[in-house]
């Protein structure tokens, strides 16, 4: 029996991209960090799962050697870490804010990492707040958060190492992100990955106001904006790499006659 395909929709076209890119644009931020070993460990666990962009703000951590010592295979992590006293900078790109904490505020909608993780799919990657080891976010912090987000643990012991926090998190999104693309990506083949790139476009819209310019289309009298809404349905369609470049060869013999 052949497998039958169904057709790409915009929609599900977009739900395909947002989960592949799930994992590089999550941001884990991490306020006030006080050990170096859980620094460490929180790099590795980003690692084994595909997530890179760590943001400390605050930190109280001197020396890194004990997190580097932690962090195996992921002193790529570590070195591309950002560090800053403000945490408006951190969020400053911010769209999707998630605290995590043991305690909401009233009002707040509470999320599990599961449920975090298939939202994202749908909403876009999260920014997600960790707090300092021993106190967690404060009020403040969590009344900057969009959400929050809480691990269902055991009433005898309701607090997780930080590192271990970020893990459970870091696995949610990994399998949510790999599921989704890999399933649809059948679909799609490899699209995203051919998609021509904005600057592939711009070359397309010089060549064809190249062409038109030998044109009578040139002499007549139009907005400045012509030439740009002449390009929109084609970036609308999302055209491929290979697409586009055989549009520039057909261009360029236009040009060349």
């Amino acid at each position: 029996m052949h497998r039958h395909q169904r057709p790409l929709d915009g929609a599900r076209v977009s739900r395909t991209i947002r989960a592949c890119m799930l994992l590089a644009a999550t941001h884990i931020v991490l306020i006030r960090p006080r050990r170096a070993l859980n620094l460490g460990g929180v790099a590795r666990a980003l690692k084994n799962f595909g997530i890179h962009r760590l943001t400390l703000v605050d930190s109280e951590i001197g020396s890194w050697s004990d997190a580097f010592r932690m962090a195996v295979k992921a002193d790529d992590v570590l070195n591309a870490t950002l560090q800053t006293q403000s945490l408006d900078a951190a969020l400053a790109e911010a769209t999707w804010i998630v605290g995590t904490t043991n305690r909401a505020r009233p009002g707040q909608r509470i999320l599990s990492p599961r449920e975090l993780a298939a939202e994202a799919l749908e909403r876009g990657a999260p920014t997600l707040l960790f707090g300092d080891e021993n106190s967690g976010l404060d009020n403040l912090e969590l009344l900057r958060c969009h959400d929050v987000s809480t691990i269902a643990t055991s009433p005898e012991q309701s607090s997780l190492n930080l590192a271990q926090a970020v893990l459970l998190y870091a696995y949610e999104l990994f399998l949510a992100a790999s599921s989704s693309c890999t399933d649809q990506q059948q679909d799609m083949g490899a699209m995203s990955a051919e998609l021509a790139t904005d600057a592939l476009l711009i070359m397309f819209e010089q060549k064809l106001a190249t062409a038109l310019a030998t044109s009578a289309w040139a002499s007549a009298h139009r907005e400045k904006t012509a030439l740009a809404q002449l390009s929109q349905p084609f970036r609308r369609a999302r055209p491929t790499k290979v697409e586009v470049l055989a549009w520039l060869t057909a261009l360029g013999k236009i040009v060349q006659r």
